[in-house]
Order: structure tokens, then sequence, then C-alpha cells
């Protein structure tokens, strides 16, 4: 992983860890989407889900990265997540096996798509 990819991808996961919704949307592709398995919908378009961002109380979030790929202008960042959150009376928290798609434009590497599936906690 590039130094500025790495750098991309850590503020990325900052954003997402504290619930910075403004810095997420600072970060993310315009056309950013979701894909979930076992979580709150099946596809959540970008404002959908800054909105949820703001809602989720995440207590702990523990992310390992297993391997990178880059294509170009494209990087694949598959990871492993730990988390413990609530979406109000809904508990998200379990293990979570990510696919972050990013994109490069505009000279920096934006998070076009995240695939998530969930391990375990359903």
């Amino acid at each position: 992983m590039t130094d500025e990819l790495r750098a991309a991808f850590d503020e990325w996961t900052r954003a997402v860890a504290t619930g910075d919704v403004a810095a997420a949307d600072a970060l993310i592709a315009d056309d950013y989407a979701l894909t979930s398995a076992g979580g709150v919908a099946p596809h959540v378009p970008r404002g959908e889900w800054l909105d949820a961002l703001a809602a989720i109380e995440t207590r702990s979030f523990a992310l390992e990265i297993v391997e990178v790929r880059v294509f170009g202008d494209v990087a694949v960042v598959a990871s492993r997540l730990t988390w413990d959150a609530r979406l109000g009376e809904r508990d998200l928290s379990g293990e979570y096996a990510l696919t972050d798609v990013l994109t490069r434009t505009d000279g920096r590497w934006r998070p076009s798509w995240r695939i998530s599936t969930r391990l375990s906690g359903a």
C-alpha cells in the first residue's frame, strides 16, 4: 500500500470509527454506496449512509487490513472489522468482512464502494 493510499484509508477508517460525518462527507466519492449483507440494508446510497453514520453509536472499532490490490486509479482493500455499535435499538456488533473500493480522482484516493458482510452477531 502506498503511503498516500494508506493515509487516505486511515483517514476514512477514523471518520467511520468516530462517526465524523463531516470528515466522511469530504472523503467519500460522489457515487459512494454501501452494499451490506447482514447489516441495516442491502444497498445504501451516499446520502442515506451519511445519515446512518450520524446515528450510529460506536463503542469500539478494530479494523485489520488483510490485503490491498491497486489497479491503476482503483484500489481494493480487503479487511476484517470487529465492531461494537448500535443504531437505535439495532445491535450492529459483530465481526465483518469488508471490501473497500477506492478510486483516485482529483489527485486523491476516495472511498467509492464498501461491501460489508456480517460474519457473526447477526
